[in-house]
């Protein structure tokens, strides 16, 4: 196994323990994170640096309960690492369940991660957001 897919796998059982504070270690001081999504959604947007970093795990934090990220596979072909899986958790607000892929892209530096892309589908975001209508369940 790569370095680079071990620090990745690392960075996977940090979130899964909740323990963001390992995460941030991992990240370079010019850490670029983009997890592009509507403004509704708090935790999307492109952050730059580790102080706008911290933002997305408080947004995650703030609209999520249970999460739970589930990776499928991991490649990697020297300081770029790729993953495919799912995330599962219950928004907050509304109690309804969010269930989607993921894929994450990660490159690294000196073994730090200099950018990462989270992509997931959005529009399943944005309807566990909604209130469940008179009847309904989900």
């Amino acid at each position: 196994m790569s370095n680079s897919i071990a620090t990745v796998q690392e960075l996977y059982a940090a979130f899964g323990r909740g323990d963001i504070p390992a995460i941030m270690s991992s990240l370079a001081d010019d850490v670029v994170w983009e997890s592009e999504a509507p403004a509704i959604i708090s935790f999307g947007g492109i952050r730059h640096g580790k102080t706008e970093t911290q933002d997305f795990f408080a947004g995650l934090a703030k609209d999520h309960s249970n999460p739970l990220l589930t990776i499928a596979e991991i490649i990697s072909s020297g300081d770029t690492v790729m993953a495919i899986g799912r995330y599962t958790a219950t928004v907050k607000a509304t109690g309804r369940k969010l269930d989607s892929p993921i894929a994450h892209y990660w490159k690294l530096r000196d073994g730090k991660i200099v950018r990462y892309v989270g992509l997931f589908n959005t529009g399943a975001a944005v309807e566990a957001m909604q209130p469940l209508s008179a009847g309904a369940s989900g």
